[in-house]
């Protein structure tokens, strides 16, 4: 069908795979990504480092809504958006809005969230700051967001397109200018290990550094690395770093 918004003569706007609801069936199956302790590991760190309290946070790119269920158990007022229509059926109980934030209007009253929480979403998009964008109306003054994604520096290679949905790489610089142009004051980004033994014992990432130049391969990049689950996680995400970019919403508009 025809967008009706777009002139006359135009072709029909493309539809992104990301909205069919077969994708969250596919990448983010139990099978292939089953659920563990990381994300309540990885939300404790955030409460604790970046965001220091609860309140109402909204997580944008919700997917199967393992992180709402994360930050509602440490306290936090949660809900979600994502462009899937199956999101709502994967996090029930938590309330979660299907919306396309490269073009739909924020689906949630503005300035009425303190946190905002984006893991791996933006480089699915060929318009980031779109999200971004959005990001900074859905935040109260003062409120903070977190935007995780693949560091291009460290995925170039390969990893970066094992899910071939992924458009738009970012560096530790981008990415903090991105947060800037969206509105965001203080924005910073920063490379960080998705191992929780390295946020507790950081001298220890010299012997991670050295471990992950050894060519070592590993699942999802070859489906037939041998390696036990724990140590295949390790391989991987010494090799695989990310990206931790943090904003906050100016407490008064200029």
């Amino acid at each position: 069908m025809l967008d009706p918004t777009r002139p006359t003569g135009l072709s029909p706007r493309p539809t992104s795979v990301l909205s069919d609801g077969r994708y969250l069936d596919v990448t983010y199956s139990v099978t292939r990504t089953p659920k563990g302790d990381y994300p309540s590991r990885l939300g404790r760190w955030l409460l604790a480092n970046v965001y220091g309290k609860p309140g109402r946070l909204l997580d944008m790119g919700c997917g199967r809504g393992d992180y709402l269920s994360v930050f509602s158990s440490l306290g936090f007022e949660v809900a979600g958006v994502d462009i899937s229509p199956r999101a709502p059926e994967l996090a029930p109980g938590h309330h979660v809005e299907v919306a396309d934030l490269e073009r739909d209007p924020l689906p949630f009253e503005p300035a009425s969230f303190d946190a905002v929480f984006s893991k791996s979403v933006i480089e699915h998009l060929r318009m980031p700051h779109a999200l971004l964008s959005k990001a900074c109306e859905a935040l109260a003054p003062g409120g903070v967001a977190v935007i995780m994604t693949p560091s291009w520096e460290y995925t170039y290679w390969g990893p970066f397109y094992v899910d071939h949905t992924h458009v738009t790489p970012f560096t530790a610089t981008s990415l903090a200018d991105a947060l800037t142009l969206a509105g965001f004051e203080s924005a910073e980004a920063s490379y960080f290990y998705q191992l929780p033994f390295l946020w507790r014992y950081s001298f220890l990432k010299p012997l991670v550094k050295l471990g992950a130049r050894l060519p070592l391969s590993y699942r999802p990049w070859n489906s037939s690395a041998p390696w036990p689950d724990a140590l295949n996680k390790l391989i991987r995400f010494s090799k695989e770093v990310m990206l931790l970019g943090v904003g906050r919403k100016p407490l008064k508009t200029v």
